[in-house]
């Protein structure tokens, strides 16, 4: 299986609600090193992305432990490296702050890899990407396209703080898609709303299911997951309960788990609801680590067949 991954590596620091402070890789290193943790060694993970010179060495030494990962698809730049600052206020709630934004990713970076069976497209910074690029590339690829919508639904502020963004157009950044996963507070954004309650987001999943998309995900956190998805006898809702953990530590990355542990158990059974619960274990397992650099713990709990 060859998988490539877009979006943003970035350096993470994280002030968690109990006033423990943690500092490791994020965005897309979490997609990396889950991927690489529940694939097989002859499998290959193509990252497409940018890494600023102050993080690339490490960076690329870390990954080397990886042998499903390949890295030429990595670029280094001069500038500094995408820096994210989050602060929880609660377990789930948090502020967010970015700073030295990578450039967009551009058509021929994507087009050096071939032979792709499936592409996880994560929006980290919710600019990788241009949407004429983006269109392109859904027209011209191939394979299984999953996006994570992300941070397409944020703006940045003049402090660096990411606030709602209005995307008028957000139905052109689906087109084309199969699989596309947001959480909740995303698609109250998406629908200029603060909230949206359990049967809003029925009626919304139902909705976008409807423009030519297999399977939608919406999580919700400590809530679980709702997933959508249609066949020859119409659209399916089905409701997921987050995995049951003795104690949740840092929920930073659950949505990037969430998407690796769906792509993995779906392409190697084709079963949507099995994957659906695999992907809401795997990121109950995520948010009791802090960071990334705990997340070896996974083959722990593949140990136990969980």
């Amino acid at each position: 299986m060859k998988i490539g991954v877009i979006g943003t590596i970035v350096k993470d620091h994280i002030y968690l609600a109990n006033g423990k402070e943690v500092r490791s890789y994020g965005g897309i290193y979490y997609t990396l090193s889950i991927l690489g943790n529940l694939l097989r060694a002859e499998d290959q993970i193509y990252p497409v992305c940018f890494l600023g010179k102050d993080l690339y060495d490490d960076v690329l030494t870390r990954l080397s432990q990886y042998k499903n990962i390949k890295t030429s698809t990595i670029e280094k730049i001069t500038q500094k490296n995408t820096t994210v600052k989050l602060l929880y206020k609660n377990l789930e709630s948090r502020y967010e702050f970015i700073t030295h934004l990578m450039p967009p990713i551009e058509f021929d970076h994507i087009q050096k890899i071939e032979g792709i069976d499936i592409w996880l497209i994560n929006f980290i910074t919710g600019f990788e990407i241009s949407l004429d690029t983006f269109n392109k590339f859904c027209e011209q690829g191939s394979g299984i396209i999953y996006v994570d919508f992300h941070s397409l639904s944020l703006d940045i502020n003049q402090k660096g703080q990411r606030i709602p963004r209005k995307l008028p157009n957000w139905g052109q950044w689906i087109r084309g898609i199969d699989v596309l996963q947001m959480n909740d507070a995303e698609a109250a954004i998406l629908n200029e709303s603060t909230n949206l309650s359990h049967e809003e987001l029925i009626k919304f999943g139902r909705d976008v299911i409807k423009k030519n998309i297999k399977i939608f995900h919406i999580t919700r956190g400590s809530k679980g997951s709702l997933l959508f998805y249609q066949d020859n006898q119409g659209v399916h809702d089905v409701e997921f309960p987050a995995k049951e953990v003795d104690e949740v530590i840092d929920v930073t990355g659950c949505g990037d788990a969430f998407a690796a542990g769906f792509l993995v158990h779906y392409c190697n059974h084709k079963d949507i609801i099995a994957a659906t619960r695999y992907a809401n274990s795997i990121a109950g397992v995520n948010c009791t680590v802090r960071g990334t650099e705990e997340l070896y713990k996974l083959k722990k709990f593949l140990m136990k067949g969980k």
